[in-house]
């Protein structure tokens, strides 16, 4: 930790530095590149799941159910453990987490393990979130914006290349009759070099200049103030749509490929891939566009999620697995955005107290994503899963409108406080 008296110093240092010479800036990308390939083993390994444990529809939804919905757990600890362990050893714990649940799953005999080790999964996966989101808002305040667009495409890179290699790997172990773990196994071992290199990162770089560890009493505090803030309801009403329509897209459009043109699992898991590599195109061309021109994060969530809402529906109608790919890619240009403007938007809200509000958000629209794969799965088992994956372009629509309508409410908010400013005497 850097005293107080070497905080301006250090502040002014880091402002002048190009960011691509800040040893912080590449483990955020590191970062961001490990647990994002990883983020999506769990859909990608579902025609696994039904041939070992014989899971249906429901079962599956169960799984992703349970794995973001334990991120409604950590927003109830993460905000203070993060505050009083701090970043380096928050992120050692976080990283040690998902580890352990690749492990569960590598070695899963029955199907209830695989439901533990997704809440254990998902719990630590929405840690490594809010800690990157931290580390950025902390060390990064006068580039927020465009930095969470950049670590947003290394998770999405990530996210491309982990379940198309999982995805890869499940046929061949399946054609070769080599046990489908050992992608598992390389995954974890791949997550042992970062936590290799987070040992090796100082904890005032991760933090940032001026940065103290909080009394208990101060982190109940801050929490305190944050929920009493407008600004986290409407991050978390944001995100809970955003999660429903995109968690229940990705969860269950293989399985919707799969039933519709009969394809196999690696298949399948390319849609998850693809999408992501819309995500990546995406994030490249947002993190452009956001170190040239400032547009209000509302604005841009909007638009983007008009645009994605119309791509997933045409995803769900393609009448071939080629348009049902290009239509996905597109959905995920668009959806790339979203949460990058969402976690930029909150930490404009709150750059004082980024832990406690990036875990309450976190967590609490964790739910929406929780939902959608539970709601997709059980109402696919009754009506099919082409009825059922219909909620998630009708939440996508849902987002775009909520946006707007708080874009327009800030805007005459602001304009109020002007003219009352105005009219007070000089």
């Amino acid at each position: 930790m850097i005293s107080q008296a070497e905080g301006p110093a250090a502040a002014s240092e880091a402002s002048r530095l190009p960011i691509w010479k800040d040893t912080v800036f590449w483990f955020v990308i590191a970062f961001g590149l490990g647990y994002g390939a990883v983020y999506n083993f769990l859909p990608a390994t579902f025609p696994v799941f039904k041939r070992e444990f014989a899971s249906s529809l429901a079962q599956m939804g169960q799984v992703q159910f349970l794995y973001f919905l334990s991120g409604l757990a950590f927003s109830l600890v993460g905000g203070s453990a993060i505050a009083l362990l701090g970043l380096k050893s928050s992120a050692l714990g976080a990283l040690g987490l998902v580890a352990s649940a690749l492990l569960l799953i590598a070695e899963a005999r029955n199907f209830n393990l695989v439901l533990i080790a997704a809440a254990i999964f998902g719990f630590a996966i929405a840690g490594t979130v809010v800690i990157s989101s931290s580390i950025v808002t902390a060390h990064f305040r006068q580039h927020r914006q465009s930095i969470f667009f950049l670590t947003g495409l290394s998770d999405a890179g990530g996210s491309m290349i982990g379940p198309a290699l999982l995805g890869w790997w499940l046929v061949r172990a399946d054609q070769t009759d080599v046990s489908w773990r050992l992608g598992y196994l390389a995954a974890v071992g791949g997550l042992a070099l970062l936590v290799l290199w987070t040992l090796l990162m100082r904890s005032d770089q991760m933090e940032g200049p001026n940065i103290s560890r909080p009394m208990p009493i101060a982190v109940l505090s801050q929490a305190r103030d944050v929920l009493t803030s407008g600004a986290l309801y409407i991050a978390v009403v944001l995100g809970f749509c955003h999660g429903l329509a995109h968690a229940g897209m990705f969860s269950f459009v293989g399985q919707l490929f799969i039933h519709k043109l009969h394809i196999d699992a690696a298949r399948a898991a390319y849609f998850i891939s693809v999408n992501a590599a819309g995500i990546l195109a995406g994030r490249t061309l947002f993190s452009w566009i956001s170190s040239r021109w400032k547009i209000p994060e509302l604005v841009v969530i909007t638009v983007c999620a008009a645009v994605e809402t119309m791509a997933f529906l045409g995803c769900i109608f393609a009448p071939s697995y080629a348009a049902g790919m290009l239509m996905f890619i597109l959905a995920g240009i668009f959806v790339s955005s979203i949460g990058p403007s969402l976690n930029s938007y909150l930490g404009g809200k709150f750059p004082e107290r980024a832990p406690t509000a990036f875990s309450l958000f976190a967590g609490l629209s964790n739910v929406g994503a929780a939902i959608g794969p539970f709601l997709i799965g059980k109402i696919g088992n009754r009506f099919g899963v082409e009825k059922a994956i219909l909620f998630g372009p009708a939440f996508s629509a849902v987002l775009s409108g909520l946006a707007l309508v708080w874009f327009l409410r800030e805007r005459m908010y602001a304009a109020h406080v002007a003219r009352y400013a105005s009219a007070l005497p000089r």
